[in-house]
């Protein structure tokens, strides 16, 4: 008996299903925008020492910091939105800081934030309420977070009367 056999290099029919399904299954994502929509807090404070506080925080809807984890197959797309927060600060209505605090401003103030932690985004600006209110001078804290491991970054902004502020690293994790 003489038999002859051929390949021409064609997939059997359950290596096509195999390669079908694992196809399909790296196809399936879940996007998902953090926060979705735009968002913005204002806050107007006025403190005893005569400071009045002006914070409007909202979300810069062209950063952002991408992660990805898979669950059950299913590849999970985080984008992580920055934060910008507008501070203005007036004693006896004279205007004494406008800025904007974001990436830029540590950046004009030679603080690369990404140096120390890569993937940061900005969350807010807030008041210092657990330092006692001095005479001459308010305190602002700041976070920036890498949403990949959590580690954050918290800075104080310490603003005087005259309008002239330090950055000082309080913690990092």
């Amino acid at each position: 008996m003489l038999c002859f056999s051929g390949c021409d290099g064609r997939k059997s029919k359950a290596e096509s299903l195999k390669d079908a399904v694992s196809q399909f299954k790296d196809s399936l994502e879940f996007i998902e925008y953090i926060p979705k929509e735009y968002a913005e807090m204002k806050t107007d404070t006025i403190l005893s020492n005569g400071f009045s506080i002006s914070i409007k925080t909202y979300t810069n809807m062209k950063k952002s910091v991408i992660t990805k984890h898979t669950i059950d197959s299913i590849l999970h797309i985080q984008h992580h939105r920055d934060w910008i927060s507008e501070v203005k600060i007036k004693r006896k209505n004279q205007l004494l800081f406008n800025e904007k605090i974001d990436m830029a401003f540590f950046a004009k103030n030679n603080i690369n934030i990404l140096d120390s932690i890569p993937n940061a985004i900005n969350t807010r600006v807030w008041l210092d309420d657990d330092t006692p209110i001095e005479k001459d001078s308010i305190n602002l804290l700041t976070v920036f977070l890498n949403p990949e491991d959590d580690n954050f970054i918290l800075y104080r902004i310490k603003i005087g009367n005259q309008g002239t502020y330090s950055l000082k690293k309080l913690e990092t994790y």
